[in-house]
């Protein structure tokens, strides 16, 4: 009799083992059709030949930005050897003329190097001077006029370089 429902025991037992099977390999069927479906993109590719192309794409980016960083710096030294400050001051020279027919202009690059040039307009002649600017200061002695050019010039330097550098 204790045989019978050992017998009983083991052979319910196996049943229960046997549904168990089946649950896993239904799920590892299923496992196994996702594995594939996510290893092969929807055209075909594989997940490596993917990730293979990616990193193609990832090192040509690099040496893009490479090639950016290069021409950016020479670019910001190129840049400080071109104008870029600016002024100018109109002024009446002699009491006897009307109008600001006379000028003081200011032109700086970004190393504050230039020229200051002037413009003294009278009623029988007009006379031009030119006085070169290094760092910022002549070693000519500079008029009012030709000061005020010069103050507004620094300024749109600095300006400039203050919009800049805030940029970047």
């Amino acid at each position: 009799m204790m045989d019978n429902y050992v017998l009983i025991g083991a052979s319910a037992l196996t049943v229960i083992l046997f549904i168990f099977c089946l649950i896993l390999s239904s799920r590892l069927s299923n496992l196994s059709k996702r594995y594939r479906e996510f290893m092969t993109g929807g055209n075909g590719v594989s997940l490596e030949g993917t990730l293979i192309n990616l990193q193609g794409e990832v090192q040509a980016v690099r040496d893009e930005i490479r090639k950016n960083r290069q021409q950016m710096s020479l670019l910001g030294t190129t840049m400080t050897s071109t104008l870029q400050g600016i002024g100018v001051v109109r002024f009446n020279a002699f009491q006897d003329t009307g109008s600001d027919l006379s000028f003081a202009v200011a032109l700086l690059d970004g190393n504050s190097r230039g020229v200051v040039m002037s413009s003294i307009y009278g009623r029988e002649e007009s006379r031009m001077y030119a006085k070169p600017i290094q760092a910022g200061t002549s070693t000519y002695q500079l008029s009012k006029e030709e000061q005020e050019a010069l103050q507004q010039a620094k300024l749109m330097i600095a300006t400039v370089q203050e919009s800049l550098t805030g940029k970047l």
